[in-house]
């Protein structure tokens, strides 16, 4: 009869002290990873610089347990992971930040060389959250050297007029032409 009492206790006790195990602790159920471009008209991405003075990205780190409740005070590293093309200054392939009251950091990325898809992923723990949502660039910097410069120029002028070379089509328009020139020549010659 005990026998048959202690085995439910023990259950009982095992899930309770399983669920308190996953307090405190990040939970990719429940934190996001988003990524949001700031200036560009781009829906889904930006053009940036290598200098850092055209566009920004701005990524958001919710960490949550798995009960949904906010980790305050938790370190987080904000990693890229995007083409192999993309090349950021060495300061800000990650940063590394604390969360807020909200369990939030948030964390600011300029200096962007090189053309391509990216996304960013967070670890909290040893947890790996996201990846975030998927942010196209173009880049003055189109070849990802750190600078935009005469190599850069030889890639705009073959794109010059097309349609299908979003790398050089820095507003948007669906081509690239003599507004996308503006603006290659405004950031010639910057770099990280």
């Amino acid at each position: 009869m005990l026998k048959k009492l202690l085995i439910p206790i023990g259950i009982v006790a095992l899930l309770a002290f399983g669920s308190i195990a996953l307090a405190g602790v990040p939970c990719t159920g429940t934190s996001t990873v988003v990524a949001t471009e700031n200036s560009s008209p781009c829906p889904a991405g930006g053009a940036f610089c290598p200098k850092g003075d055209y566009n920004t990205i701005t990524v958001t780190v919710t960490v949550n347990d798995c009960y949904g409740t906010a980790l305050a005070g938790k370190s987080v590293a904000v990693k890229t992971a995007g083409a192999a093309t993309l090349k950021f200054q060495a300061a800000d392939s990650t940063k590394t930040l604390t969360t807020n009251i909200s369990g939030q950091v948030v964390a600011t990325y300029a200096k962007i060389g090189g053309c391509g898809n990216m996304a960013f992923t967070a670890i909290c723990q040893g947890v790996t959250l996201g990846p975030s949502n998927s942010l196209y660039c173009a880049n003055v910097d189109n070849n990802g050297s750190g600078k935009c410069d005469g190599t850069d120029l030889s890639i705009f002028a073959g794109h010059y007029g097309r349609t299908d070379k979003p790398c050089s089509d820095f507003n948007c328009s669906g081509k690239v032409d003599g507004t996308d020139l503006s603006i290659f020549a405004g950031h010639f010659g910057h770099q990280f």
